[in-house]
């Protein structure tokens, strides 16, 4: 039994988008889109908070609370569920925590912090494992003696990785490491100003080369201004993140124009399918979703590219383009919507890629508050979708 104890622009590009640019991305819509076949349609979400165990029985009621729980991580195991929270009993606006459980087919268990060492006063999101599970990637804004190294001062978001050497001990992480000037703290050469990181995704193929793929916003302050950049390091994973190894990033995508994966809208937090690389879920503003920034899934043909196919919102991949649809419909009946009309993002996936875990806002508290203010209750919430793998 595994337990804590144990296991201690639109705006974005600021009006330097031509009318030109604009009309090849909705040129691009209309391309086909490239799907992996091998797994059936998401399945309607379920608020973690409303689970059942492998008998039938009602989880109890632990993993959400009554504030921000937002941008969930798995563990390769299935096991340990990482995500950030704003409830009380952190250190700064934004902790990240960790709920465990003792099988697949039992409830999680009442979430703990990570504690002062992982976490600051400031803003703690978006964690996501190494493969190994020794390597915990995320961003932060915070300061102190427990950030040594920011580039930003706690100016801007930057990325950040904490290790632990008992992959099995959730609560035995050591002092973050920053991941370097390179890839953090950028300045925008038009602005002048430095730009945020944030969004870590880690992706190792064992071919040599590591991949990090994050969310860059070049004009920090405007959250419209997000789009995805990948890193890379051609040294061993300890090397990349000790010596500040990896590169500054890159724009996912063919540079000065608008590409499949990247729009010209907000496009942010990515989930890769980690058995092939060949899947990616990622969070985006752009048209042809619901009403506010939804899950959209993107595929490739290799992992030795970043030629991603145009994405389609989560189960609406059975349309063949993009244009013929608005809000996912007409939807058919059989296949259930994952996309709410709020704000669905943050999402990972379990290592088979059959779960997915994401929050969604509630629906009500976003038309007035945007979850900015983090002593409003029930705003963000952890949610989780299944499907199955088809035969190959």
């Amino acid at each position: 039994m595994k337990t804590i104890g144990d296991s201690m622009r639109n705006q974005s590009l600021k009006n330097s988008t031509t009318l030109a640019a604009l009309a090849l991305f909705a040129a691009l819509t209309i391309v086909p889109t490239a799907r992996a076949q091998i797994y059936g349609p998401w399945s309607a979400p379920v608020n973690l908070n409303n689970l059942t165990d492998s008998d039938g029985k009602p989880c109890s009621a632990v993993v959400n609370s009554l504030f921000n729980d937002t941008h969930p991580g798995i563990s390769k195991d299935g096991l340990s569920l990482f995500f950030a929270s704003t409830r009380p009993g952190g250190f700064g606006e934004y902790d990240l925590w960790v709920a465990q459980r003792d099988s697949l087919d039992d409830c999680w268990q009442t979430p703990v912090n990570l504690g002062p060492v992982v976490n600051s006063a400031g803003r703690d999101l978006a964690p996501n494992l190494s493969t190994d599970g020794h390597w915990l990637f995320f961003f932060s804004n915070g300061t102190g003696s427990n950030r040594p190294g920011s580039c930003g001062k706690g100016v801007v978001q930057e990325l950040w990785v904490s290790h632990r050497d008992d992959k099995r001990n959730d609560l035995g992480w050591e002092t973050p490491i920053n991941l370097g000037c390179a890839i953090n703290a950028v300045t925008n050469p038009t602005s002048g100003l430095l730009t945020d990181s944030a969004g870590p995704t880690f992706f190792d193929d064992g071919n040599g080369t590591l991949y990090l793929y994050f969310t860059r916003n070049t004009f920090p302050g405007d959250q419209a201004g997000f789009h995805i950049y990948v890193s890379t390091c051609a040294s061993d994973l300890a090397t990349c993140n000790t010596q500040g190894l990896w590169g500054p990033g890159t724009p996912v995508g063919a540079p000065g124009v608008y590409d499949l994966l990247n729009s010209p809208y907000r496009d942010t937090r990515t989930a890769i399918r980690r058995r092939d690389g060949l899947e990616m879920i990622l969070s985006s503003k752009r048209p042809g979703s619901l009403a506010s920034e939804n899950l959209w899934v993107s595929t490739r043909a290799t992992t030795q590219d970043q030629n991603w196919s145009n994405p389609v919102p989560i189960n609406c991949d059975w349309l063949p383009t993009l244009p013929q649809y608005l809000d996912c419909l007409p939807h058919p009946p059989d296949v259930p919507h994952v996309n709410s009309d709020a704000f669905d993002g943050g999402p990972a996936l379990s290592w088979d890629a059959t779960e997915l875990y994401f929050f969604t806002v509630d629906p009500t508290l976003y038309l007035t508050t945007k979850c900015q203010d983090s002593s409003v209750a029930t705003c963000r919430h952890l949610y989780i979708s299944k499907r199955t793998k088809l035969p190959d």
